[in-house]
């Protein structure tokens, strides 16, 4: 085995319950072939979750080819937030086709947030999505999820609370107008707390892959000599 095996591992040894294992993934020239020069030899690829090939149509402008996808993938992973929040996207760039599209936008917004999207795009677009369809009491309760002390957005995204503390003044000021009412709820109560546990668990789980990794690169540069 070699030193870069020895100290880092490989693939194999992720533990099952990691959300990778949850996804069906494909390899990166499936996603990426019109990248790939037709005489070049591929000698080694990563994969990389299936739901990335559902952008790609999207940005393609294949929106109903990355509907159908996206239908498919969820047959298999119907808790993946990346394939929900794909096909929010999707169904957005057609949503004039249908009104049924736009509330199919909608609802995977919030699959996706359910089950763990929390970059701050999909709580947006909830927020947004809501305040269009005069549904003001629940844009306020995406905005009192997402100001909740126990929710934090993922490092990896770019979710602001402080953007939500204003969305939340704008919308008070519009409850008269509201088309639903107090007692109208995106989320139940076990929902909410699904949500905020699934962050947590996502916390725990960046805290010890940065121990780890801290821990191999100290390892290797012990090992080098550095």
């Amino acid at each position: 085995m070699n030193l870069f095996n020895r100290l880092f591992g490989n693939n194999s040894a992720k533990p099952e319950n990691s959300r990778a294992k949850k996804e069906v993934m494909v390899n990166v020239s499936s996603v990426a072939k019109n990248k790939i020069p037709s005489n070049a030899s591929i000698v080694a690829e990563s994969q990389i979750p299936a739901y990335c090939s559902i952008g790609n149509l999207v940005f393609e402008k294949k929106y109903h080819e990355a509907i159908e996808l996206g239908k498919k993938l969820l047959a298999t992973t119907p808790e993946s937030a990346g394939v929900h929040v794909n096909l929010m996207d999707a169904y957005f760039k057609v949503r004039d086709e249908n009104p049924i599209f736009y509330e199919k936008h909608i609802e995977h917004a919030r699959l996706a947030m359910l089950y763990g999207h929390n970059t701050g795009y999909v709580q947006k677009k909830l927020a947004i999505g809501f305040e269009k369809q005069k549904k003001i009491y629940q844009a306020l309760q995406i905005c009192d999820i997402v100001l909740d002390e126990k929710f934090h957005f993922s490092r990896h995204g770019c979710g602001d609370k402080n953007e939500f503390v204003k969305r939340k003044d704008k919308l008070l000021k519009k409850v008269n107008n509201s088309l639903d009412s107090n007692e109208s709820v995106v989320f139940t109560s076990d929902e909410i707390s699904f949500i905020i546990e699934q962050i947590r668990q996502d916390e725990e789980r960046e805290k010890q892959e940065r121990i780890e990794h801290d821990k191999k690169m100290e390892k290797l540069r012990k090992s080098l000599g550095i």
